[in-house]
């Protein structure tokens, strides 16, 4: 009898060992957002290809209709994976325009990640944005 009560307190200190060090090793992703790293994030092809990408975001009827000027920050976060989230307008002047490039900008390919001591981390993005309506001779 007494050898089953004590094999059965070891068992018993073991799995609570196992348990108790699972829960240590539980590693949380960091959630630190960087407003600056050693390695910022690029659009891939660099800054001349991301011009590209911002002007090819499809314009708002409402926005040929109101025939105004629109200069505004998109903010966005960088993920470590490359991934665009969390993309928001700073000082919204029309907001059909902004919406559209809100949506576009979230839909933007990977980008190269940011690195800080050689590790992927999350960055605060800003790009500046000016819209305004070229009239033609048509």
């Amino acid at each position: 009898m007494k050898g089953w009560v004590v094999s059965g307190l070891m068992l018993l200190s073991v799995s609570s060992f196992a348990q108790s060090k699972l829960a240590k090793a539980n590693i949380r992703p960091d959630t630190t957002i960087y407003t600056t790293a050693e390695v910022m994030p690029e659009f891939p092809g660099g800054m001349e290809k991301w011009m590209k990408y911002l002007f090819s975001v499809p314009i708002p009827k409402d926005y040929y209709q109101q025939n105004t000027q629109a200069s505004f920050f998109i903010q966005m976060i960088i993920e470590p994976d490359g991934s665009v989230t969390h993309a928001r307008v700073r000082r919204i002047i029309n907001k059909a325009m902004c919406e559209a490039f809100v949506k576009h900008v979230n839909n933007s390919p990977k980008w190269k990640p940011g690195f800080i001591q050689g590790k992927t981390v999350r960055v605060l993005y800003y790009a500046p944005i000016s819209c305004f309506m070229l009239e033609s001779d048509e």
